[in-house]
């Protein structure tokens, strides 16, 4: 028997499968090796690309914001913003000219503990910390219309600062191609109106994404918005498919985040073989796989991987539940996958809606099933989507569906751009 493992939280799982069957792993294919992040990072800023040098930019009677995103995406925020502290102390700005704002797009706000963990505890106690809330109008502001129509409401805090800093992660991403750069702004410190517009079709790209970004109108809108509230200086991590960081860009927002792009292409792009009959995709546990509806990012990948009426077995902890927003009523509401699209070409984005867009597009493609000790079946079969307790109990479920000739296994899918090789089944973009 061959043994499949995958991250499930802190944790793995594991399944066995007949010899017979061809097993096909889908990762990154580089060594991890140790790296001298703080080095990685000094290197960066102290050579930014199509910048002056942070502390060359900034003056001493500038009013600094500097963006950090939320708990939902996990990256060296610590680092970078000591790094960034350092360097804005050595040129003189005191604590009062300095504030934080968290990007959390339309997700909850971050727990103290969570900010600590994004943070760290000095910082958390000793600058003023906003948090943003997309539907909170009084602490947003408009500025216009973007290219497509698109209605530009932003934290008021980008319009009160002098200069603004952005900080982030930059990996492939669903809607965006990769995320990072301008992403931190839109979606991350827009109000609900412009997500609405934003995150809605044809704005959203249909298919998943990820690697899809200049010519993505995701993308070209976020870029604008970014510009417009002058983001003058950033600073990205690149990550491997495996969470280390591989490399970090900081200066322009468009130079340094399109050199980041390109480094993380190199690592993400994996060749695949053929398509499968059963993909078990995993986002690559904690904090990834937090709830359900974060955890569907994992299934935008493998939706490019499975052949017509695969099986999809998503591997996710879910400690968290099923998420936010109308996700789960959407699912729950509507008679087929189909419906609740049509539905979401009618409606548009709604805190959740999106998700369940994403849901319902890969049950027109396969079945789901969702290994998860946290969530309960009935519920999960409530929303159309099938239940098992461990990864192999999901794939004796599986063979009954669907007898494989191959199983594809994403083990750590958000950070894995696909690109199929052979005959018929090549990707296109």
């Amino acid at each position: 028997m061959k043994k499949i493992t995958v991250p499930y939280g802190k944790e793995h799982v594991s399944a066995f499968v007949p010899e017979e069957v061809k097993v096909q792993y889908i990762d990154y294919k580089g060594t991890d090796i140790g790296l001298d992040e703080e080095k990685m990072l000094f290197d960066a800023m102290d050579k930014p690309i199509g910048s002056p040098k942070l502390e060359d930019l900034v003056s001493l009677d500038d009013k600094v914001l500097i963006v950090v995103n939320d708990h939902t995406r996990p990256g060296p925020n610590k680092l970078i913003v000591q790094e960034i502290l350092k360097r804005l102390r050595n040129k003189g700005l005191d604590k009062g000219q300095i504030k934080f704002v968290i990007a959390t797009g339309s997700h909850r706000g971050s727990s103290r503990t969570e900010l600590i963990d994004i943070l760290g505890e000095d910082v958390v106690d000793d600058f003023e910390i906003i948090m943003h809330d997309c539907k909170d109008d009084k602490n947003l502001v408009y500025l216009g219309e973007s290219i497509y129509n698109v209605p530009i409401y932003v934290n008021k805090a980008l319009t009160e600062c002098t200069f603004c800093i952005s900080t982030g992660l930059i990996a492939p991403h669903h809607s965006a191609g990769f995320s990072g750069g301008r992403k931190s702004i839109v979606p991350g410190l827009a109000g609900f109106e412009t997500l609405k517009i934003h995150h809605s079709l044809p704005i959203r790209p249909y298919e998943p994404a990820m690697g899809f970004i200049y010519g993505n109108p995701f993308h070209e809108v976020a870029v604008e918005v970014a510009k417009k509230v002058n983001v003058k200086f950033i600073v990205n991590a690149v990550q491997n498919p495996h969470k280390q960081n591989i490399a970090f860009v900081a200066g322009d927002l468009i130079e340094a985040h399109r050199k980041g792009v390109d480094i993380c292409k190199g690592v993400s792009e994996v060749s695949i073989e053929e398509k499968a009959d059963i993909v078990i995709t995993s986002p690559g546990g904690y904090p990834r796989d937090t709830n359900l509806y974060q955890a569907q990012k994992a299934l935008s990948v493998a939706e490019l991987i499975g052949k017509p009426g695969c099986v999809f077995i998503l591997v996710a902890e879910c400690k968290d539940g099923i998420g936010e927003g109308v996700f789960k009523d959407w699912l729950v509401e509507s008679d087929s996958p189909e419906e609740v699209i049509e539905r979401f070409k009618r409606e548009g984005y709604d805190v959740g809606s999106n998700k369940a867009f994403m849901y319902a597009r890969a049950m027109c493609k396969g079945r789901i099933i969702v290994v998860s000790r946290c969530l309960n079946g009935e519920e999960l079969n409530e929303m159309m989507l099938g239940w098992a307790q461990d990864l192999q109990d999901a794939l004796d479920m599986a063979f009954r569906i669907k007898e494989p000739n191959i199983i594809s296994v994403l083990p750590n899918a958000v950070n894995i751009i696909p690109k199929i090789i052979k005959g018929d089944d090549k990707c296109e973009k």
